[in-house]
């Protein structure tokens, strides 16, 4: 388990709300950014935040519990975007 939390956010840029994931290791929040970086299309963002109630910019939040359905759903808005 982590000290801090970490969360990896993607969205559809110019579009309101995001979906956010809770890292839960380190090796997570590590690898799991790089690898949604290179999958991810031209209008998607991938950002990782510590605290995400301060970036209102991404708000309202979907948190996603599970790494899988997380990745599936980044998956559908580049589909999307």
């Amino acid at each position: 388990m982590l000290d801090r939390k970490i969360y990896i956010v993607a969205k559809i840029f110019n579009q309101q709300g995001c979906i956010a994931y809770l890292c839960k290791t380190l090796n997570e929040a590590r690898c799991v950014p790089g690898t949604l970086e290179a999958l991810r299309a031209e209008d998607v963002q991938i950002v990782i935040l510590d605290c995400p109630e301060i970036y209102s910019e991404y708000a309202p939040y979907t948190y996603i519990a599970d790494l899988k359905t997380f990745i599936d759903m980044v998956a559908q808005l580049n589909r999307t975007a």
